[in-house]
């Protein structure tokens, strides 16, 4: 009787120890795969994200295609549609680079500690300001000078930047700030700066989209794929860089940044008695 009774308890615990050994395989293989799951979304996300900047980006060329043709076709029947000389490519290269650097100049004094607001503001002045200079179809996009009111701008964006650092305990980049945040930062650029930057408001610009949350973060991780993503802001801000040296003085960007310099270190308190 205790023979059998030895016999059951042992088969038993070697049933149970098989038991465990297949219920923990079992896990290893649910554990798996979840993992595979998980790599499959990712990859599904990351096909999506790049579905819709693809979407994204082609609307935008489709449309700024058909108002490209529609100009040149008004100029065809016009009998206005000149050739482009070389004195006319080297004289449309400076107002690029003068209207690139104006605005980088801008952006870069206003975000000096918010890359995340100077993303967003690109966002809008890529495909508005940007794209349409180097189309070249619009002369009114040109700036030569910095205009006046640039200082003021500049102090503008540093104030929408406390209030919504105020507002938001996330950086605007984040899925979730950036609906909200990126319609606030559209309407100043849209409404108030650049109306003051071009002392006009451009009817364009209420149907004009900014670059989604996806493709600014793609213009900003991946600087070596610009060229193929992004081929008229890169070209832009190339054109910029190659006559860079050239607009610096013409533009008054030279002496602008030298007045907002001093202006800064004026208004930096400094110590009453001396460094520690």
């Amino acid at each position: 009787m205790l023979d059998n009774l030895l016999t059951a308890t042992n088969a038993t615990r070697t049933s149970l120890t098989n038991l465990k050994k297949k219920l923990s395989k079992l896990r290893i293989q649910v554990e798996e795969f979840g993992a595979d799951l998980e790599k499959i979304d990712t990859k599904f996300e990351n096909v999506l994200s790049q579905a819709e900047i693809y979407k994204a980006k082609l609307e935008r060329e489709m449309g700024r295609e058909v108002r490209r043709l529609e100009r040149e076709l008004t100029l065809l029947r016009n009998g206005s549609l000149g050739v482009m000389t070389p004195e006319k490519i080297t004289e449309t290269d400076l107002k690029v680079a003068s209207t690139v650097g104006i605005f980088d100049t801008m952006l870069r004094h206003m975000c000096a500690n918010a890359d995340d607001f100077r993303l967003a503001s690109e966002a809008f002045l890529f495909p508005v300001v940007f794209e349409r200079v180097m189309d070249g179809s619009e002369e009114a996009y040109y700036l030569e000078e910095i205009p006046p009111c640039a200082a003021l701008i500049i102090k503008r964006g540093k104030e929408h930047i406390e209030w919504v650092r105020e507002e938001y305990h996330t950086h605007i980049t984040d899925p979730e700030t950036w609906p909200d945040v990126i319609d606030y930062i559209v309407e100043w650029w849209r409404n108030d700066a650049l109306p003051m930057i071009y002392g006009a408001r451009d009817e364009q610009w209420d149907i004009d989209m900014p670059l989604s949350l996806p493709e600014i973060l793609l213009w900003r991780e991946s600087p070596g794929d610009r060229p193929l993503n992004f081929p008229k802001i890169f070209d832009a801000y190339e054109v910029y860089r190659k006559h860079k040296d050239e607009i610096y003085g013409t533009t008054g960007l030279r002496e602008f940044e030298l007045k907002l310099f001093t202006y800064e270190n004026e208004e930096t308190p400094q110590p009453r008695f001396g460094s520690r």
